[in-house]
């Protein structure tokens, strides 16, 4: 990992699942913020390849790749850092199939990353951060539940209730919690659908539309703002509407 530059005058955001999809576009909303941006992933080619396209705005950017459920390697990443002001845990994995067909290797891998992951980032980061500092997580409107991904709605539900748990635990601390709730988004997992599938889901959002990583990172931007030191604890769900229970099915 290249060293940390220009951080003096800029707060540092660490951003997990950064070379692509939500968390690239996440990555690119913070620096154009003002944040000195720190990218994490594990898939090491993509996230250099992604690092070095930001860097062509602005020298603000570092990348480590890991595993967010490797302990040792968070750890080491956060001792290397002078501090972390905004952490932002949006790396995950994705599973899609009936509940008859999920398999307790399905839920297992689906908690260890998601829940886990975060747990861990979470807990590294916030041995360093002061007072002000906020973590956003990512998680799901698939945490009210949906139909044929039982594996991961409940390990989004499990990132909901890390997230209120945490706001509550680290509230006496000055340290900020909250977390996205994305709807159906333009990303690797949604084209890894098949077609068929893609607009059946297309075809229950009320806005008949698929959001783009640039809306949720919009949203991530502003749980990250200093501005927003009143709010912890909430939920933000950006999902086109289709939240609001009506009857679309």
């Amino acid at each position: 990992m290249s060293h940390a530059r220009n951080t003096e005058d800029r707060e540092i955001a660490l951003v997990t699942g950064a070379a692509r999809g939500i968390g690239l576009a996440t990555a690119r909303r913070l620096l154009d913020d003002g944040f000195h941006v720190v990218m994490v992933d594990q898939n090491e080619e993509t996230l250099a390849a992604s690092a070095a396209a930001l860097r062509g705005t602005s020298n603000a950017v570092e990348h480590q790749a890991l595993s967010i459920t490797d302990r040792a390697a968070v750890t080491a990443l956060v001792a290397r850092l002078p501090r972390i002001d905004v952490l932002v845990n949006n790396a995950a994995i994705f599973w899609d199939g009936k509940f008859d067909a999920a398999t307790e290797a399905d839920f297992q891998k689906m908690y260890e990353v998601n829940v886990v992951g975060t747990f861990v980032m979470s807990q590294e980061a916030a041995k360093v951060m002061q007072r002000g500092a906020r973590i956003v997580n990512v998680a799901s409107r698939a945490y009210l539940a949906g139909y044929a991904h039982s594996a991961y709605i409940t390990s989004k539900a499990g990132v909901i209730g890390l997230t209120r748990s945490m706001a509550i635990d680290l509230a006496e601390r000055g340290i900020l919690v909250n977390a996205i709730a994305p709807g159906l988004i333009e990303t690797d997992m949604f084209r890894s659908l098949t077609p068929e599938r893609q607009q059946e889901l297309i075809a229950k959002q009320p806005t008949r539309t698929v959001g783009q990583p640039e809306d949720i990172a919009n949203g991530i931007a502003f749980f990250a703002s200093p501005r927003t030191r009143n709010v912890t604890g909430q939920i933000l769900t950006l999902d086109g509407g289709r939240s609001m229970g009506i009857a679309i099915y």
